[in-house]
């Protein structure tokens, strides 16, 4: 099938999404968050763009962009290549660790800017990960509250909201809790607390701590562990995207 031709940005900013291969999870710890946050700061000294906003969820990713000299895709691939070959290494996987390639849409004006980074930062809210976007880690909130590590290009969004520099932060916090009403391009939302109960439940099962673990156990051990899983009530997609481990291999193991 031909890929649909992507929608270039007449502004040059856009509102990127990556997923992990069947819904797997793409952070583990906050050692893989961190690492893919050094890949952005890469990609902003390589290819000149600007990072706007960005939200790490457990399997998958938002970030605000402002394209440079590179395309789009040349961008994306460079990083998305680099941490996946430090994540494999990591937790001794193999094959892609992002599904297909990165979905995008294009920002319009800086209405359409403000309304896309409100909704990347009230992600992990609206997925149940926590009740206040202050308390979620992996966002680029706090880089615009000034408690940030100063990743995120803050200049063009504070601007927009005022030209006032002492009633920026204000008016920003402001902005970013009122309800978001708007539709925007996303990606299928897995809450992290029940992904960290289900991977509690995988340790209990087997032993495994992670994807690779469990890749590594005798075939037989790992059947076992599959149909125990499953006759504890976690589906298919949940087991698949806690090990790493094919669709139809999960599939093909009936439970009791």
């Amino acid at each position: 099938m031909t890929r649909r031709a992507r929608i270039e940005s007449e502004t040059g900013i856009y509102h990127v999404m990556l997923r992990g291969i069947n819904k797997q999870n793409i952070f583990e710890y906050s050692e893989d968050y961190e690492r893919f946050k050094s890949c952005l700061l890469d990609a902003k000294e390589k290819s000149g763009i600007k990072l706007f906003g960005y939200c790490l969820m457990n399997n998958h990713v938002h970030i605000l962009v402002g394209i440079g000299p590179e395309p789009i895709g040349v961008v994306f691939k460079r990083m998305g290549v680099k941490y996946a070959y430090w994540y494999n290494k990591k937790y001794e996987r193999q094959g892609p660790l992002f599904q297909d390639r990165f979905k995008s849409e294009p920002v319009l004006d800086d209405i359409h800017l403000l309304s896309v980074l409100r909704y990347i930062h009230q992600n992990p809210v609206k997925a149940g990960v926590c009740s206040d976007i202050l308390d979620y880690e992996w966002s680029s909130y706090r880089d615009y509250t000034g408690e940030g590590a100063g990743l995120i290009d803050t200049d063009t969004v504070l601007g927009i909201i005022s030209e006032n520099p002492a009633d920026q932060v204000r008016l920003f916090k402001d902005f970013t809790y009122e309800e978001s009403l708007g539709v925007f391009a996303d990606i299928d939302n897995v809450t992290r607390p029940t992904d960290e109960a289900l991977r509690e439940r995988v340790i209990e099962i087997c032993g495994a701590k992670t994807p690779g673990e469990f890749q590594n156990m005798p075939i037989d051990e790992r059947t076992l562990a599959i149909r125990a899983m499953r006759d504890s009530g976690m589906s298919i997609r949940q087991i698949v995207r806690l090990t790493g481990l094919p669709f139809g291999v999960v599939r093909n193991v009936k439970s009791v």
